[in-house]
């Protein structure tokens, strides 16, 4: 009885070494979806690219990848979207400096699309980067 409880607890073992061993290696989620949508994205489509280094920047997965996806996205385009995916990455990464002049650069090119955009999110977020300072 002693040497088959043994054996079981040496089998269970091995069972979740293995699984966390898989796990480690195989690419989550969140970074399975954006290289997907990535990957069916036009050459062209800045927004994908910038949406997809979004989701894997909130995860904290994939981020050299996605900070790729994001450089790109914004040289395709100058979007808001970009330039607070950016904010939010530099806010990640403790550059507050870099952060506050992405969430500007976001806001002013909502107001030039639409004035009466609300910029209520994007002034919060820089007024937590400057209290970061």
């Amino acid at each position: 009885m002693k040497t088959l409880i043994q054996t079981s607890a040496l089998a269970l073992i091995a069972v979740f070494m293995m699984s966390v061993s898989v796990m480690a290696t195989s690419p989550d989620r969140t970074t399975e979806k954006a290289r997907e949508a990535v990957s069916k994205a036009a050459p062209d489509d800045w927004e994908t690219l910038a949406e997809s280094a979004h989701m894997c920047f909130k995860k904290g997965v994939n981020l050299k990848e996605a900070k790729a996806w994001l450089d790109t996205s914004l040289e395709i385009k100058e979007s808001a979207l970009g330039h607070e995916v950016a904010g939010d990455y530099y806010m990640s990464n403790k550059l507050y400096e870099q952060a506050i002049t992405s969430y500007v650069k976001s806001m002013k090119l909502l107001k030039q699309k639409d004035f009466y955009a609300d910029t209520d999110v994007l002034q919060s977020k820089i007024d937590k980067a400057k209290k970061k300072l």
